[in-house]
């Protein structure tokens, strides 16, 4: 994978993700799943709006640094949307300074399933709204007594999250 341009680096910090993670969670006083990240937005001044992307089907969201707004696809799933905005505070808490010095790199991703992206940035994201999502200290307090659909209902994500996760806690540990 080449270096990024910009982070000079070709590796996601997940050390990084956990640790804004944390401290995102810490802000907003989340001891309990499920975490809203609307609610999250909202305490940050981002304003989150549902839109209807016909004719952009595969794109989920974007973050519009002009406006301090995220845009979600309305034809999303609910448990798509949540983790699109996740995703998207991911970008926010991670890449801000990035995005606002270069703001012709930020572009509109197409989705891409968890675990599937390649970019640095994307990984980074993704990494960020599943943990933020389904925190370790949460996900272990429930794990062995509800099963993957109870969890992705307790949490508010699909079941493939629950997967990563749960495969991933090690690595990803929020």
């Amino acid at each position: 994978m080449p270096i990024h341009p910009h982070l000079g680096r070709n590796a996601p910090d997940y050390g990084l993700v956990t640790r804004q993670v944390q401290i995102v969670l810490d802000e907003n006083f989340v001891l309990e799943p499920p975490v809203s990240p609307i609610k999250i937005a909202d305490r940050y001044g981002i304003e989150v709006l549902f839109a209807d992307f016909t004719g952009f089907e595969n794109v989920s969201g974007f973050f519009s640094w002009a406006k301090s707004k995220i845009f979600v696809n309305i034809a999303d799933r609910p448990k798509r949307q949540n983790f699109t905005i996740a995703h998207e505070l991911g970008h926010y808490f991670l890449h801000r300074e990035l995005f606002e010095r270069y703001p012709n790199e930020y572009e509109v991703l197409f989705r891409a399933p968890i675990g599937a992206a390649k970019d640095v940035l994307e990984q980074e994201a993704n990494a960020f709204a599943a943990n933020l999502l389904v925190p370790k200290n949460m996900l272990r307090k429930y794990m062995n007594v509800a099963s993957v659909a109870e969890l992705s209902n307790l949490f508010n994500v699909s079941e493939d999250v629950i997967g990563f996760r749960s495969k991933n806690e090690a690595k990803f540990a929020a």
